[in-house]
């Protein structure tokens, strides 16, 4: 999702945001082919999840949003919500740590001094 005002290349990441949007879903018959796929679990966690879950307030995102495209130097990947801060960072940390792994093979290519 592009932020709004924001330059090029700028991605807006909001967490699970209290909209209504889960509990005004209707579904279709479940198809099999979806049923154990990333579509059939999202389907299945929104179809049961309580209203609580979605701990964002959706006015103070978009205030923060707005805020952002004002902003000089905005942030390359503004995540708004403490569900998605704790995603990107888990999913960053576990990158670095396989980059780790590969420090030696990647300075074995270099030219001897």
């Amino acid at each position: 999702m592009g932020c709004v005002g924001a330059r090029l290349r700028r991605r807006c990441e909001p967490g699970a945001t209290r909209t209504g949007f889960a509990s005004a879903l209707q579904y279709t018959t479940e198809t099999t082919v979806c049923r154990d796929n990333a579509v059939g679990q999202i389907r299945r966690y929104l179809g049961t999840a309580d209203e609580n879950v979605f701990t964002g307030d959706p006015a103070k995102l978009a205030a923060a949003i707005y805020e952002t495209t004002h902003h000089s130097s905005p942030p390359l990947r503004l995540t708004l919500g403490s569900d998605t801060y704790s995603a990107i960072q888990a999913a960053l940390t576990e990158r670095l740590t396989a980059l780790e792994t590969q420090k030696d093979l990647a300075e074995s290519g270099a030219f001897a001094h």
